[in-house]
């Protein structure tokens, strides 16, 4: 008896979605981008991608970041009343204050060392990233850190003060989170931070500018 049952054509898997850089107009994956929301009228930076409301996407670099204004404006379809300069400004705060999350979370969770021996074992053991502060002195010039960096396992950011605030001591020198994919979020957070500051700094430097804009 012939089997009345017949196997379906396996379907091709969907391409993922992408979604336009209101920057440069190029699509890119969203794990590529930063998206932004309009909530209460102001412009903010949905990092966590927790928001809702309509949204928009640019990729985390100066250029795009300098041209977004204009690319928002289309995409929310109102009036932007904000600037390449204070873009920046916000993408940076946002960073922090979405590196600091992350960071109190990798903490909760274990998998945070902190302090200079600590923090030095665990990078040697190949712990994904270190976090080393813009003060540390003589710890960034130790071996452990130094091997770190040229294998693209170091960030710097905050000073020691900063960083002690956040985890509840002192001062922190140096810091190493040992969950990959939390380390992998707090580098994508502080390339992101880096191009917003650099926006910031080349928007002050062409509102400074004694040339007129063109007409």
């Amino acid at each position: 008896m012939k089997n009345l049952m017949t196997s379906r054509p396996s379907r091709e898997p969907r391409a993922a979605a992408t979604r336009t850089c209101v920057g440069c107009g190029e699509h890119a994956d969203p794990a590529e981008l930063v998206r932004l929301v309009v909530s209460d009228d102001e412009v903010v930076f949905d990092l966590a991608g927790g928001a809702f409301g309509r949204g928009a996407h640019v990729h985390a670099r100066p250029g795009c970041l300098a041209r977004a204004p204009r690319g928002l404006a289309r995409s929310f379809k109102r009036e932007i009343k904000l600037g390449a300069e204070e873009l920046g400004r916000r993408l940076v705060d946002a960073c922090n204050r979405r590196m600091t999350g992350l960071l109190l979370a990798a903490r909760r969770t274990g998998a945070l060392a902190v302090g200079t021996d600590e923090s030095l074992g665990a990078i040697r053991r190949g712990a994904p990233l270190a976090i080393v502060a813009v003060d540390a002195g003589s710890v960034a010039k130790t071996r452990e850190v130094e091997h770190a960096v040229a294998e693209g396992r170091a960030i710097a950011w905050m000073t020691k003060a900063d960083l002690g605030a956040v985890l509840g001591e002192k001062t922190v020198a140096i810091c190493a989170v040992r969950h990959d994919k939390i380390a992998n979020q707090l580098k994508t957070l502080r390339a992101a931070a880096d191009a917003g500051a650099t926006t910031t700094r080349e928007g002050a430097r062409c509102s400074s500018s004694p040339v007129p804009e063109a007409r």
